[in-house]
């Protein structure tokens, strides 16, 4: 994922790619990961700041235990998402982030960095859960795979999901489309 709010490109493997192989380096996995580590949080309603510091905790904690970790990829949002929630339930201020963050997209188009400040604007107006699931699906998992990483069932994680696109289609319908 190159950019805040790229959608996971087709030609992907899928999310639910096999189990790491003895080849995979921990450089490799956090050059391909740590972008999409990043957005996966906003996604979750973290502002930038937040969702960088989180991504690198993640990643330092990922490198300390690379040796027992099977699924890499699913482990480091699982654990990126419990940290948000332990930052948010803590009310900890974030640092301000440096603008010169390699981390992060230079964005050139105006237009489009706005249309994705108004995305992630909308997506934190869902309750909590619906959020998660969101967060989960636009990072490319499928709904089966969300209620594995969230231990809840299929059916829970479809219907937050269609709450969430609900609710989001809601604010996004123009007025006198129908009702709000």
């Amino acid at each position: 994922m190159n950019g805040l709010l790229d959608p996971p490109p087709e030609d992907r493997a899928p999310v639910a790619a096999p189990a790491r192989t003895g080849a995979d380096t921990f450089a490799d996995f956090y050059r391909r990961e740590i972008g999409g580590l990043v957005n996966f949080l906003v996604w979750m309603g973290a502002d930038l700041a937040d969702a960088t510091d989180l991504a690198q905790e993640t990643m330092i904690d990922a490198y300390r235990g690379w040796s027992g970790i099977t699924f890499p990829r699913a482990w480091a949002r699982r654990v990126a998402s419990r940290k948000f929630v332990r930052r948010v339930t803590a009310a900890e201020s974030a640092a301000e982030l440096d603008a010169d963050s390699p981390l992060l997209p230079v964005h050139h188009d105006t237009a489009e960095w706005e249309f994705q400040d108004e995305v992630i604007q909308l997506l934190r107006t869902l309750p909590w859960r619906q959020r998660q699931v969101m967060a989960w699906t636009l990072d490319g998992y499928r709904p089966i795979e969300i209620a594995e990483e969230l231990r809840i069932s299929p059916e829970a994680v479809r219907g937050n999901l269609r709450l969430a696109r609900l609710a989001l289609a809601a604010h996004i319908r123009a007025p006198g489309e129908g009702p709000q």
